[in-house]
């Protein structure tokens, strides 16, 4: 117990959490570390195009939610589409889990074989200012699981080469697609308030990213990783 003039000493402190991740197959670390653009070689048009990392997607979802918090609509709009992908590509990638598990046990009673796993996977430590760049994370991990039952399947013979190549792409296009949308996205100072009363900020950033989504704008669509809306605005003007 504590007097009045006695400073409490009993308050919990700041809370605090570590997150690591272990990658086993080079389908995942390739998604995980991206692809610098490549120089056009003589006689080609142009290189192969860069493919944005995970720690580039991780930071550009937390300059999209800060930017959410700051009741910025087209942050809103981007967070709602990066939510929608990294859901579909999360149950798509699940699914592909679950069947390859049904087909890794449809061996032989007599025939049993260990779990497969790299001998050397990649660790990384992982930290991000918003739970969608964790969201991101959880995917790819996913993929990562997916991509490990593929190739074990395909070893033993219980699926064919081409549906493994199959699984292993589709299920990386639809990470891709993410980043995508992460890769396009661009900061502008601007808030709802600015848009309804029509600021000179408001009607330039119109002009170059377009009118925001009216259901986005309304919070009728608003991803579950968004801060509430700030008040009730009146439409937009």
């Amino acid at each position: 117990m504590t007097t009045e003039n006695e400073t409490r000493s009993d308050k919990a402190g700041g809370l605090t959490s570590s997150l690591k991740i272990e990658i086993h197959s080079n389908y995942a670390i390739r998604l995980w570390e991206g692809r610098q653009q490549s120089q056009s070689k003589a006689g080609e048009k142009k290189g192969r195009h860069a493919i944005m990392s995970m720690p580039q997607a991780i930071k550009r979802s937390g300059v999209i939610y800060q930017d959410s918090i700051e009741d910025n609509p087209w942050a809103d709009e981007a967070m709602y589409k990066v939510e929608m992908l990294l859901n579909a590509a999360g149950e798509h990638i699940q699914q592909r889990v679950e069947e390859l598990e049904v087909i890794l046990k449809s061996v032989p009673p007599a025939v049993s074989f260990s779990d497969i796993v790299s001998t050397s996977p990649l660790n990384i430590g992982v930290f991000s200012r918003s739970p969608l760049g964790y969201r991101c994370v959880w995917v790819l991990v996913g993929y990562d699981q997916m991509a490990l039952k593929a190739f074990q399947a395909a070893h033993y013979g219980l699926i064919s080469r081409t549906q493994r190549d199959e699984l292993l792409s589709h299920g990386a296009h639809l990470i891709r697609k993410v980043y995508g949308v992460l890769r396009l996205y661009r900061t502008v100072k601007v808030n709802r308030s600015d848009i309804v009363a029509q600021t000179p900020a408001s009607l330039q950033a119109k002009e170059k990213l377009g009118s925001p989504d009216p259901e986005i704008f309304s919070g009728k669509k608003r991803s579950s990783f968004s801060p509430p809306l700030r008040k009730p605005l009146p439409e937009e003007k």
